[in-house]
């Protein structure tokens, strides 16, 4: 199927079949580059707006981030005044001095000063307030890992592109819909209409050098190379392409040392019961062991929708964003989510699950302490090869599909600029912290940005 983290393919269901996608994509308002392509195909207007965004806990009063203001500084302040934290908790010295640094983002400083530091353990030292904790340590898991494997920096920096450089907040938008119809169908329609060939089922294992140009793969050659695979799939290619080791060692030693974080799951089910109302389409929930989100899928899709119209019940989507190394198989594993669903939607309790589809999956790129140096930037040492993928070094604040997509567009700018084409303007949030600090040194030219 075309489309990585955001493919779709079908399941039978009953008498029919469903579409299923690795999970529910959140699409931000600051992805502006990704957006922007979409509004050109004119897929996004028809996404739906998330109601909430929403964190249950078991102890402390739900979160809700819907109604709090959007204009950066006075968000912080507002959060305050909502109970997410109290002043008295964090105008203590040690408090005040980690949380600092969030305001002080600076992509070169920031990674320098914090990149080693695991996120778990600024949050003690920081000693933060519970409500403050929670919503940093669900934010966190936005990264497929625990907070003792994830890099502040890395934090650091996604807290400055979600949150505190514009002001759109944490409201976002989601294809109302499968992503084959809403999304695929017509980014292949438009892919095509430009010429691409689309070969799907065509495994690529190995990069070859070319006689009359730069590259080889198969029988044909090429002049450039977008490497767009995951971390394991771009590793085994590097791996199969020999000639790579000696042309530079280096360069492929930090390619092979590239990880990705713990293994997350999704769980759609088909049951014959509903949430309570007043809920949004997607909720957070404080992770017990395994549960970090749910989604209705029945409010996401027709084909859901239309089950519950005749069935009854609901399509839910359950999400551990990463999974305990001690869960002892997918049995556990179900046992597990059905339990903490139980804990913050008891009207749940004794469903009856008629169809399933469990994913377990091992791709997402770890952003752990001392994985950033590691990364390539779009352009490769290796002329005409380039890397394209939520896990390449960007010179911009952005992560997730956004950082994904612009990605893309540097190694297409790359291109055009050896062939003395006009490149594609790439927009990006405030590059800095709303109290910017003094560089370490003379800043470095960039592609371009407005």
């Amino acid at each position: 199927y075309l489309g990585g983290k955001i493919g779709a393919w079908t399941v039978p269901v009953g008498d029919t079949e469903q579409t299923v996608e690795h999970g529910f994509h959140a699409f931000f308002r600051q992805y502006y580059n990704l957006n922007e392509f979409l509004d050109r195909l004119g897929i996004r207007k028809d996404f739906s707006a998330i109601e909430d965004y929403l964190i249950l806990h078991s102890d402390l009063h739900p979160q809700s981030y819907g109604d709090v203001d959007t204009v950066p500084a006075l968000n912080i302040v507002d959060l305050g005044r909502r109970g997410f934290y109290r002043w008295r908790d964090v105008i203590r010295k040690q408090t005040r001095e980690r949380l600092d640094s969030f305001v002080r983002f600076d992509m070169e400083r920031t990674y320098e000063a914090f990149d080693s530091i695991p996120f778990g353990r600024y949050c003690d030292e920081a000693d933060l307030p519970p409500e403050l904790r929670l919503s940093f340590r669900t934010f966190a898991r936005a990264f497929f890992s625990d907070e003792a494997d994830l890099s502040t920096a890395d934090v650091l920096r996604a807290f400055h592109f979600y949150y505190l450089s514009h002001d759109h907040g944490l409201i976002y938008d989601y294809p109302a819909g499968d992503y084959e119809t809403t999304l695929l169908a017509p980014i292949r329609a438009h892919l095509e209409e430009h010429g691409v060939d689309l070969r799907m089922g065509s495994p690529v294992s190995r990069i070859e050098t070319g006689e009359s140009k730069r590259f080889q793969i198969g029988h044909e050659e090429y002049d450039w190379v977008v490497l767009a695979a995951d971390i394991p799939g771009m590793q085994a290619i590097i791996e199969g392409s020999e000639w790579l080791q000696e042309a530079d060692p280096d360069f492929v030693g930090k390619m092979l040392a590239l990880r990705t974080s713990h293994g997350y799951a999704v769980w759609r089910i088909w049951v014959n019961r509903d949430v309570r109302s007043g809920l949004p389409t997607f909720i957070n929930v404080d992770r017990k062991r395994v549960l970090d989100s749910v989604t209705l899928y029945h409010r996401v899709t027709d084909e859901a929708s239309a089950w519950v119209e005749v069935n009854g019940g609901a399509v839910l989507e359950l999400h551990s964003y990463a999974l305990p190394r001690d869960i002892d198989g997918d049995e556990e594993l179900r046992a597990v989510f059905l339990e903490e669903l139980y804990h913050y939607f008891p009207e749940l309790q004794g469903l009856c699950i008629s169809n399933e589809v469990l994913q377990v999956r091992r791709d997402f790129p770890a952003f752990a302490p001392g994985q950033h140096a590691l990364r390539p930037t779009a352009e490769s040492p290796i002329q005409g090869l380039l890397m394209a993928g939520d896990w390449v070094r960007l010179p911009y604040p952005m992560t997730h599909m956004e950082a994904a997509f612009v990605s893309g567009l540097l190694c297409a700018n790359a291109v055009f600029r050896e062939l003395g084409l006009r490149e594609e303007t790439i927009f990006t949030v405030a590059p800095r912290g709303l109290l910017r600090p003094k560089p370490l040194s003379a800043p470095r030219a960039a592609p371009q940005m407005q």
